[in-house]
């Protein structure tokens, strides 16, 4: 018998760090991922490397699949015995239409979990200072759609004389509508309003306004939005720098209503995290950066980024390829190992340990790395690294490494094994020649360039290289960068290869780590 397959509707949320540790955990697992318009990048780059990802995205006018397709490819992909995860914006349940694709999948007989996701209802007012409930102003609130399929609509009646905060999803071309049906019945025109223009993103604005001029404010905001009517939209519960507010000149907040109701953020001072870690006062906000190079290398620098509120964007270029042909038993011939990379160590101890070689056998062999990255990849399998130079460069490990093995007065007894890609930089084993230092240098891996979309780049504000292999890896298949883009390099050698390939200005990391890579954007932005 076959494997059986399933379906989990899983909830994005808004925004990469929004989604449940649930709803990550069932990404993670997925062999299949049928996503919409309305989740985070990111989250992509979490599924692994041969799950397949189909788009289903649908949005005012433009429908890549109908709903009954969408069904059908849930259906299929599940009969096929596959782990299926259907990834929807927000949460499948609130105007998601995953009702719908439960009963389908479950119909046909597959089993069909749901994983709550939050809501853009609720998460988009709250992100740019919006409590949808606050005591003495709002005891309830009500989420409406403004846009249905058969064009009807809620009893506006009834909703006039609620006196909740109303919450309108997909309503923005619905507001003349909505604004003269709640008018008609009785609702104030003065009452405050609001639209969320493009909620978590780098194009987020808020548009304050009130009911009555409702229908002009909408004209300037961009889809997707979400409209906030009732007294809470009148309040600012965050700092006004967190995002674009525009206000209608009609709906002014007056100065004891700022004062009873902003809540202020003591702006950044510093480029250390835990300075502003507990604001949302961050030094990137609103940044977009691509992050290139191997998937190791891109994740960890993006999550980086997006710590220091970047809209920051993995964008795997290279694969890494073992090689297959590796004595490592041979390590015992020599009095060091040279890590230039934490790929390399991953690999060399995965391998080591497949060979069925025992720690143990490293045994008075001191191991050197290039910088504070590697050096945390060492400490993953156990072992502590003896020397890190001052400077994180192949030409300052190989100068100071040379030194100190010369000054210990063996010299002419001390073997060295490189372990690290094919086509290494060779400032290293320069510098071991100028030492008299007795060296092996061993590819225990290559690097392969794969191509990215282009559109992965295209509203880039910044492109971060993490390897000089990297950027001939890039311009094997980008032959175009953005006008406007700046071009970012973890290390000198790395900026004089984007250099010669562009000729662009590169700001270049002094540390050369993910935490580098920020301070260098940062510090050049500010």
């Amino acid at each position: 018998m076959g494997k059986i397959g399933s379906v989990c509707l899983v909830g994005a949320g808004c925004g990469k760090d929004l989604i449940t540790i649930e709803g990550m955990q069932a990404l993670k697992n997925a062999e299949v991922v049928v996503y919409d318009d309305l989740i985070d990048d990111g989250l992509l780059s979490e599924v692994s490397e041969e799950c397949e990802k189909i788009y289903v995205g649908k949005r005012f006018h433009k429908h890549s699949k109908k709903q009954d397709e969408i069904n059908q490819i849930l259906i299929a992909k599940a009969s096929e015995g596959k782990r299926v995860v259907r990834l929807k914006g927000g949460d499948a349940f609130v105007f998601g239409r995953g009702g719908e694709e439960y009963i389908a999948v479950t119909d046909a007989g597959f089993t069909c979990k749901v994983i709550p996701g939050i809501s853009s209802a609720i998460a988009v007012p709250e992100h740019v200072g919006i409590p949808v409930t606050h005591r003495g102003v709002a005891r309830s609130f009500t989420v409406v759609t403004g846009h249905t399929m058969d064009g009807t609509y809620e009893y506006f009646e009834a909703l006039a004389h609620l006196e909740g905060t109303l919450v309108f999803l997909m309503g923005l071309h619905s507001c003349s509508h909505i604004s003269d049906e709640l008018i008609k019945y009785g609702k104030s025109q003065d009452t405050p309003a609001a639209i969320i223009s493009n909620g978590f993103s780098p194009e987020e604005k808020r548009y304050d306004t009130t009911l009555k001029d409702l229908a002009a404010t909408a004209e300037q905001a961009k889809s997707p939005a979400v409209i906030v009517i009732g007294e809470t939209a009148g309040l600012h519960f965050s700092d006004d720098d967190l995002y674009t507010t525009e206000k209608n000149a009609t709906n002014q907040p007056s100065a004891e209503s700022q004062q009873a109701h902003s809540v202020k953020i003591e702006s950044f001072q510093s480029i250390d995290e835990n300075d502003f870690s507990a604001s949302q006062n961050k030094p990137l906000s609103g940044v977009r950066i691509a992050v290139t190079g191997t998937e190791s290398f891109s994740n960890k620098t993006a999550e980086t980024l997006s710590r220091y509120g970047a809209d920051a964007k993995a964008v795997k270029t290279i694969d890494i390829v073992p090689k297959e042909t590796i004595d490592y038993r041979e390590t015992r011939k020599f009095n060091w190992l040279v890590f230039t990379s934490s790929n390399g160590v991953r690999i060399w101890f995965e391998g080591f340990k497949k060979d069925g070689c025992d720690l143990r056998t490293l045994a008075g062999i001191k191991i050197a790395v290039i910088g504070k990255g590697t050096a945390d990849t060492l400490k993953s399998y156990g072992l502590m690294p003896d020397f890190i130079p001052t400077e994180f460069t192949a030409e300052t490990l190989g100068r100071e490494l040379g030194q100190k093995i010369r000054a210990s007065g063996t010299s002419e007894n001390e073997r060295v094994l490189i372990l690290r890609a094919a086509k290494g930089s060779k400032a290293l084993t320069k510098e071991f020649d100028k030492a008299g230092i007795v060296y092996k240098d061993t590819a225990i891996y290559s690097t392969e360039p794969v191509a990215a979309e282009c559109n992965s780049f295209a509203d880039s504000d910044y492109i971060v290289f993490g390897s000089a292999g990297g950027v001939d890896a890039f311009f094997q298949h980008v032959y175009e960068l953005p006008a406007k883009v700046r071009l970012v390099a973890i290390g000198s050698y790395t900026a004089e290869k984007l250099l010669k390939y562009t000729g662009k200005p590169v700001i270049t990391a002094k540390e050369f780590t993910a935490e580098g890579i920020a301070k260098a954007i940062i510090s050049q932005k500010n």
